[in-house]
């Protein structure tokens, strides 16, 4: 996979990510944490294979863009996203991202256009943390139990039109359960709603085996060629101590 690494100025900040081509229509999101754009090298190496060259950058506070993430917040992940976007990208998109990078991915929905959305392990916000700077004040805002519950992602999931595709993990500590029913049943009007939860799974570890990483990958890739693998919910149970 040849990359060619771009650095965008932002504020004080220089975002750094790659493009696998020029134009892709597809971005990868990561995470909060210690997460970067490295944790997804496999996804997209695999995506690539498949015929879907992607774009990723790191965060601010993040990978090789660096900087500290205190002071940072929700708004600005998604103004950096749409530098990214902008400077790399071509409509319409696919958007993928993973824990609050899945909630970036929805708020891009409503700017541009999007005909596929893959959410990984995905978490939601209430409005009230937007533009909550990172820190101390922020982890307050969503420490409130419930909070999630009147996020904005709900709405705007609701007039999504095109192919979605959730993938959760079977033991996420970090996103109820209910989330992940609350995005599926929000998106009516999408082209294609999936929902695939990997079996003994976690928040920080997904795909436990290569086995359970082929599967979603290919459930990525059906979605980029149009979500025609169907609109039913999907689950799949590994049966004790089976070797993957």
């Amino acid at each position: 996979m040849n990359l060619q690494t771009f650095a965008l100025p932002f504020e004080n900040h220089v975002l750094r990510g790659d493009a696998c081509a020029e134009r892709c229509d597809t971005i990868v999101l990561h995470g909060a944490g210690q997460s970067s754009r490295a944790r997804f090298s496999r996804l997209r190496e695999g995506l690539n294979t498949n015929g879907f060259p992607s774009v990723s950058f790191d965060f601010i506070g993040h990978g090789e863009t660096g900087g500290t993430l205190i002071g940072s917040s929700l708004k600005e992940r998604t103004a950096q996203a749409e530098v990214v976007i902008n400077h790399a990208c071509a409509e319409p998109l696919t958007l993928i991202g993973a824990s609050m990078g899945a909630y970036t991915a929805i708020k891009l929905t409503e700017t541009f256009s999007v005909d596929n959305l893959i959410l990984l392990v995905p978490a939601v916000y209430t409005p009230q943390a937007y533009e909550t700077p990172f820190g101390p004040a922020f982890s307050a805002v969503i420490r409130v139990p419930g909070s999630w519950q009147d996020s904005d992602a709900f709405r705007i999931l609701d007039g999504f039109k095109g192919n979605l595709l959730v993938i959760a993990a079977e033991a996420d500590a970090v996103i109820p359960t209910a989330v992940i029913q609350k995005i599926q049943a929000s998106a009516r009007q999408a082209e294609t709603n999936r929902l695939h939860i990997v079996p003994e799974s976690r928040h920080l570890s997904l795909f436990p085996t290569q086995q359970d990483f082929q599967l979603a990958l290919g459930m990525m890739v059906d979605v980029c060629r149009g979500g025609q693998a169907g609109t039913e919910p999907i689950s799949r149970l590994r049966k004790s101590g089976t070797a993957d």
